[in-house]
């Protein structure tokens, strides 16, 4: 049996957003770290489309999702980190994987974290790594 990961860190970036550069390089070192723990995906150069569903106005921006569904009262809650929007629920998550390859994700999945610009690799580590029952939004 595979393990599904319940967790998952998706950067949003672009070549042309000079910010952004990095910031695949970075993923991509996490992610050999972290394992299977996390699953990671990148989407480069994402579509207006998929900016305005994820609430994206800045690349690069990483977004940590958790697989969930919706509360019963279908009040998802509130993301801090979100800008006070109601908590983001996808039913899938699509993207490349670490090595290039496109991967989809089967949800439903949570936003749980969001941060936006060129991050450091040990921010990342600490805010979108593995995680041990703890919650962060």
């Amino acid at each position: 049996m595979v393990h599904a990961p319940s967790q998952a860190v998706v950067l949003l970036t672009a070549d042309w957003a000079g910010p952004a550069r990095p910031a695949p390089t970075v993923l991509r070192e996490l992610s050999r770290r972290w394992g299977s723990t996390v699953a990671t995906l990148i989407i480069d150069d994402p579509h207006e489309d998929v900016l305005d569903r994820l609430e994206v106005d800045v690349l690069p921006t990483w977004l940590g999702f958790e697989r969930g569904e919706v509360p019963d009262d279908g009040v998802a809650g509130t993301d801090v980190h979100a800008t006070g929007s109601a908590l983001l629920v996808v039913e899938e998550l699509r993207g490349l994987g670490m090595t290039g390859e496109d991967l989809v994700l089967a949800g439903p999945w949570r936003l749980v974290h969001r941060r936006r610009g060129a991050l450091p690799k040990h921010v990342v580590a600490s805010e979108f790594g593995p995680r041990s029952g703890r919650a962060d939004a």
